[in-house]
């Protein structure tokens, strides 16, 4: 081959096969690039909705968590306070020994109740619950009615009934860095209603939303009602020294939980004596209590009318009162019977007593256990009507005073403490007076909440065991 010779080159136009093959893959056409492009818009609104779903997975997953986090708060805050319940006949505070006949015997009698005060809140700071002086805790059963906005949206337009329970109690509870007595209410409270129909210082409880014609019954406004804690204390310090006319009572008031619905607190009925299968232990709210004819008449719960919420039902856990105007059946206070000298020590002195009632079909103080204090006294230690002619003789017969509760016999009590009969001549000593605080076995709390929309309604329940209430 010659080197100089010239190289042989493709005439222009004339180009091989395979290279116009390699060029026409090189291109697109107007169909592809409009297939590319429907392809592309799919892909978008593929990645928009599921990043769209996601987002809104995230959010009601986050409602979710929030309620959640206040069921704990609230239930947590309610477990602490309501298991460490303190049974006491003296619920509020009073001044001992200013009333009608002068003694200090540590408990209330008519006439010396604290006088109201105010703070920040307004007044109510010495007396909670029930208008009043309260001797017991309590439970206060109350309802109102509402029409919720995810209820509307499914085209339900009737209106359901939910609870708004109150519960009043002594307690052992965290107050000002430390672990003290106090007197806690909790109650379920509309903070929106105007400050004109406040009372004392706190909300008032809901009453009936839904209907839309104006902003207190508008069915968003359920979202608005909160759970309350109300807390009352006696503050010790220098001040019941130097002025010892005043009685430093204060009250704290706490936010517990927002968004809540229904606040419900059932109790755990048990009475042995008038146990059967017709009466068996359960859980009751105060109107079961009420209808309940096979209970104990003398604790059962009172019904009230009121005019905006239907009936109020009121447990109130106490036997007897202190109150002048506060009617309940006189018990007997029997004298010894023979042979019960040897069931306490050796003496000759007949020295165990029993009080109560025997055979009653109205009390048997069957929510009383062994340990429960009874204070015991007669119409002269009230104050009131005289009980007998021989007055000075009466109360020699009857030391009144606190006994301690050994055995309860189907309504006839024994205590650990001798009461001297000597002085009864063999004879039942009548008209005998009582005021004992007793406790349920366990609670059962219910709390509804909704998110901040007033939307997705989830409710959660816990049973609450009390440490001080045993048989």
């Amino acid at each position: 081959m010659n080197r100089g010779a010239p190289t042989l080159q493709q005439a222009p136009g004339n180009h091989s096969t395979s290279e116009r093959g390699r060029g026409a893959r090189e291109g697109f056409t107007l169909i592809e690039l409009m297939v590319a492009l429907a392809l592309s818009a799919i892909l978008s609104i593929m990645i928009m909705m599921i990043s769209t779903g996601a987002q809104e997975t995230y959010t009601a997953t986050l409602r979710k968590v929030e309620i959640y986090n206040r069921f704990r708060l609230a239930l947590n805050t309610l477990t602490e306070d309501l298991a460490a319940w303190i049974p006491t006949q003296e619920m509020e505070f009073y001044a001992d020994g200013k009333g009608g006949a002068g003694r200090r015997n540590f408990h209330f009698e008519s006439g010396e109740q604290v006088p109201d005060t105010s703070d920040s809140y307004g007044p109510g700071v010495v007396n909670g619950g029930t208008p009043g002086y309260d001797e017991y805790a309590h439970i206060v059963q109350l309802h109102y009615l509402s029409n919720e906005i995810e209820q509307y949206n499914r085209g339900d337009s009737s209106y359901k009934r939910h609870d708004a329970y109150q519960v009043y109690f002594r307690t052992m509870t965290y107050i000002e860095g430390q672990n003290r007595e106090a007197n806690v209410e909790y109650m379920l409270v509309d903070p929106g209603r105007p400050k004109s129909e406040w009372k004392n210082g706190l909300p008032p409880p809901p009453r009936k939303y839904g209907d839309g014609s104006g902003q207190e019954l508008g069915r968003d406004k359920i979202r608005d009602l909160a759970l309350y804690k109300v807390v009352r204390f006696f503050r010790i310090d220098e001040d019941l020294i130097t002025k010892p006319h005043l009685y430093p009572v204060e009250r704290r008031v706490v936010e517990v939980a927002t968004n809540v619905t229904d606040f419900r607190v059932e109790y755990l009925s048990e009475n042995p004596f008038g146990r059967s299968s017709k009466n068996p232990p359960q859980f009751r709210t105060p109107e079961e209590d009420y209808s309940n004819k096979f209970g104990e008449v003398a604790v059962r719960a009172k019904k009230e009318k009121t005019p905006r919420n239907g009936a109020k039902y009121t447990k109130v856990f106490g036997y007897g009162s202190v109150m002048l105007d506060r009617k309940f059946p006189k018990a007997t206070a029997e004298s010894a019977v023979w042979g019960d000298d040897k069931l306490r020590n050796s003496t000759k002195k007949p020295q165990p007593v029993r009080v109560g009632f025997r055979g009653s079909s109205v009390i048997n103080f069957g929510e009383i256990v062994p340990g429960d204090r009874v204070y015991i006294f007669t119409d002269t230690e009230r104050g009131g009507k005289k009980a007998g002619r021989n007055v000075a003789g009466r109360l020699a017969a009857f030391p009144s005073g606190d006994y301690t509760v050994k055995t309860n016999l189907n309504g006839m009590l024994e205590f650990v403490e001798d009461i001297d009969c000597s002085l009864w001549n063999g004879k039942d000593q009548s008209g005998i007076l009582y005021k004992v605080a007793f406790m349920p076995t366990s609670l059962r709390i219910t709390l509804r909440m909704v998110d901040d929309e007033g939307l997705n309604p989830k409710t959660m329940q816990q049973v609450i065991w009390l440490r001080r209430r045993s048989r």
